[in-house]
Protein backbone atom coordinates (compact mmCIF):
# COMPACT_ATOMS: atom_id res chain seq x y z
CA UNK A 1 0.00 0.00 0.00
CA UNK A 2 2.96 2.30 0.81
CA UNK A 3 3.91 2.02 -3.33
CA UNK A 4 0.55 2.62 -4.20
CA UNK A 5 -0.18 5.96 -2.34
CA UNK A 6 3.41 7.32 -3.25
CA UNK A 7 2.53 6.82 -6.91
CA UNK A 8 -1.01 8.02 -6.41
CA UNK A 9 0.42 11.02 -4.88
CA UNK A 10 2.90 11.78 -7.32
CA UNK A 11 0.37 11.48 -10.03
CA UNK A 12 -2.63 13.34 -8.07
CA UNK A 13 0.07 16.40 -7.82
CA UNK A 14 0.98 16.14 -11.41
CA UNK A 15 -2.33 15.92 -12.47
CA UNK A 16 -3.57 19.34 -10.18
CA UNK A 17 -0.25 21.42 -11.90
CA UNK A 18 -2.12 20.44 -15.28
CA UNK A 19 -5.79 21.32 -14.67
CA UNK A 20 -4.32 24.87 -12.83
CA UNK A 21 -2.02 25.29 -15.95
CA UNK A 22 -5.44 24.58 -17.76
CA UNK A 23 -7.71 26.45 -15.91
CA UNK A 24 -5.31 29.70 -15.80
CA UNK A 25 -4.07 29.27 -19.32
CA UNK A 26 -6.83 28.54 -21.72
CA UNK A 27 -5.08 27.57 -25.18
CA UNK A 28 -3.03 25.18 -23.10
CA UNK A 29 -6.53 22.87 -22.67
CA UNK A 30 -7.46 21.98 -26.12
CA UNK A 31 -3.67 20.53 -26.87
CA UNK A 32 -2.37 19.46 -24.19
CA UNK A 33 -4.51 18.61 -21.97
CA UNK A 34 -6.14 15.21 -22.59
CA UNK A 35 -2.64 13.70 -23.61
CA UNK A 36 -0.88 15.13 -20.34
CA UNK A 37 -3.72 13.52 -17.99
CA UNK A 38 -3.27 9.99 -20.05
CA UNK A 39 0.63 10.59 -20.04
CA UNK A 40 0.50 11.61 -16.26
CA UNK A 41 -1.52 8.28 -15.12
CA UNK A 42 0.81 5.94 -17.11
CA UNK A 43 3.23 7.52 -15.75
CA UNK A 44 1.89 6.52 -12.25
CA UNK A 45 0.77 3.15 -13.17
CA UNK A 46 4.59 2.85 -14.26
CA UNK A 47 6.22 3.42 -11.31
CA UNK A 48 3.66 1.59 -9.02
CA UNK A 49 4.62 -1.57 -11.02
CA UNK A 50 7.80 -0.75 -11.01
CA UNK A 51 8.43 -0.43 -7.60
CA UNK A 52 6.56 -3.24 -7.06
CA UNK A 53 8.00 -6.01 -9.41
CA UNK A 54 5.75 -8.32 -8.67
CA UNK A 55 4.33 -9.87 -11.87
CA UNK A 56 1.85 -8.41 -14.32
CA UNK A 57 -1.33 -8.38 -12.84
CA UNK A 58 -0.08 -7.15 -9.95
CA UNK A 59 1.44 -4.20 -11.37
CA UNK A 60 -1.44 -3.60 -13.90
CA UNK A 61 -4.21 -3.47 -11.74
CA UNK A 62 -2.28 -1.40 -9.13
CA UNK A 63 -1.44 0.93 -12.26
CA UNK A 64 -4.73 1.06 -13.41
CA UNK A 65 -5.94 1.89 -10.00
CA UNK A 66 -3.39 4.50 -9.83
CA UNK A 67 -4.48 5.95 -13.21
CA UNK A 68 -7.98 6.12 -11.78
CA UNK A 69 -7.46 8.15 -8.90
CA UNK A 70 -5.16 10.46 -11.29
CA UNK A 71 -7.89 10.67 -13.45
CA UNK A 72 -10.73 10.82 -11.19
CA UNK A 73 -9.06 13.77 -9.56
CA UNK A 74 -8.18 15.62 -12.62
CA UNK A 75 -11.71 15.99 -14.36
CA UNK A 76 -13.15 16.19 -10.79
CA UNK A 77 -11.27 19.29 -10.67
CA UNK A 78 -11.45 20.66 -13.59
CA UNK A 79 -15.22 19.97 -13.58
CA UNK A 80 -15.40 21.86 -10.14
CA UNK A 81 -13.21 24.77 -11.88
CA UNK A 82 -15.82 25.17 -14.79
CA UNK A 83 -13.67 24.08 -17.09
CA UNK A 84 -14.92 20.71 -18.32
CA UNK A 85 -18.95 19.57 -18.14
CA UNK A 86 -19.70 16.62 -16.22
CA UNK A 87 -19.80 14.33 -19.51
CA UNK A 88 -16.19 14.11 -19.50
CA UNK A 89 -15.93 12.69 -15.96
CA UNK A 90 -16.80 9.33 -17.13
CA UNK A 91 -14.69 9.26 -19.98
CA UNK A 92 -11.41 10.61 -18.62
CA UNK A 93 -11.62 8.09 -15.69
CA UNK A 94 -11.87 5.50 -17.83
CA UNK A 95 -9.15 6.46 -20.48
CA UNK A 96 -6.83 7.16 -17.30
CA UNK A 97 -7.49 3.94 -16.07
CA UNK A 98 -6.38 2.59 -19.29
CA UNK A 99 -3.76 4.06 -19.46
CA UNK A 100 -2.68 3.42 -16.17
CA UNK A 101 -2.60 -0.03 -16.42
CA UNK A 102 -0.85 0.12 -19.22
CA UNK A 103 1.49 1.93 -17.67
CA UNK A 104 1.47 -0.61 -15.35
CA UNK A 105 2.61 -3.67 -17.29
CA UNK A 106 5.63 -1.25 -18.71
CA UNK A 107 6.73 -0.81 -15.43
CA UNK A 108 6.95 -4.82 -14.71
CA UNK A 109 8.57 -4.91 -17.95
CA UNK A 110 11.05 -2.48 -16.94
CA UNK A 111 11.29 -4.21 -13.41
CA UNK A 112 12.11 -7.75 -15.32
CA UNK A 113 14.81 -5.70 -17.18
CA UNK A 114 16.25 -4.72 -14.38
CA UNK A 115 16.55 -8.05 -12.83
CA UNK A 116 17.97 -9.35 -15.82
CA UNK A 117 20.47 -6.74 -16.10
CA UNK A 118 21.65 -7.50 -12.71
CA UNK A 119 21.85 -10.82 -12.71
CA UNK A 120 24.24 -10.85 -15.68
Amino acid sequence: MKILRRAILVGVVFELILVMTGHFKPWFRPTFFLFGCMLIAGVAGLLYARDLARGYGAGALGGAAAGAVCGITAVAVSNLLGDRPDLFIPWGVLLSTLTGGIGGLFGQLDAWLRGLIKSL
